[in-house]
């Protein structure tokens, strides 16, 4: 467990990284996560709790591209007894991906332009005749990711209404108080809309409860009203 803050630019959170407890997140419903471009090569850590930007047209997510901010809450996963949720981030360093698809060499299969000769072939009214899903797809040879790629976040679209419970706030726990309106700064924290930056867009998500996090970190709860 983190003793200290981990974090470089969220300066609410008191130890570890920060944090994301879903109250009403309206993608858990509508379905509207993404986690399929890879994080742009120069983003080396990215917290659940931060927002970034969906940029399909460049095959990235990274802080520049239009369109809203989207919410980073990837799945927690966690390899020894004593660590806790703070201790989690995406870091880049911790990733290598490879392929868009877990198809090819990935399987095991020596020449990936093959695949379709090593497993049975679909029946496409019968699902169950092939233990081998991506049979179906007709996929000769997996999409490989541009060289370097590392991380694949998981990002949810909000929507005005939606709450969360959060730490991930580039600012300091005195300065937020409770109604404050934060939007998303140009390195994808939450903050004051002085300290924003150039990027921030229209998003405005207000502090309606001074909160604590499981672990008893101080946290607020903002709902989305704009």
């Amino acid at each position: 467990m983190a003793k200290s803050r981990l974090s470089e630019k969220a300066l609410y959170v008191e130890r570890g990284y920060g944090q994301v407890e879903p109250n009403h997140l309206s993608a858990q419903r509508t379905g509207q996560i993404y986690a399929q471009l890879p994080a742009k090569d120069d983003i080396a850590v990215l917290e659940n709790g931060q927002f970034v930007k969906y940029n399909y047209a460049e095959g990235v997510v990274d802080f520049e591209g239009p369109g809203e901010w989207m919410l980073v809450f990837n799945e927690v996963k966690l390899y020894r007894d004593h660590l806790d949720y703070n201790d989690f981030a995406m870091i880049a360093t911790d990733y290598v991906s490879r392929v868009y698809s877990p198809v090819g060499e990935l399987r095991g299969i020596a020449n990936a332009r093959n695949y379709q000769d090593v497993v049975t072939p679909a029946d496409p009214y019968e699902p169950t005749s092939t233990e081998d899903p991506f049979t179906i797809t007709q996929w000769e040879i997996p999409k490989f990711m541009p060289e370097g790629t590392r991380m694949v976040p998981r990002v949810f679209k909000t929507n005005v209404g939606d709450i969360f419970t959060t730490n991930t706030i580039a600012e300091q726990q005195n300065d937020v108080e409770l109604g404050a309106e934060l939007v998303v700064g140009d390195d994808g924290y939450l903050c004051l809309a002085a300290n924003a930056g150039d990027n921030a867009g229209d998003m405005v998500w207000q502090v309606v409860k001074i909160y604590t996090l499981p672990d008893r970190q101080k946290a607020v709860k903002v709902m989305r009203i704009a």
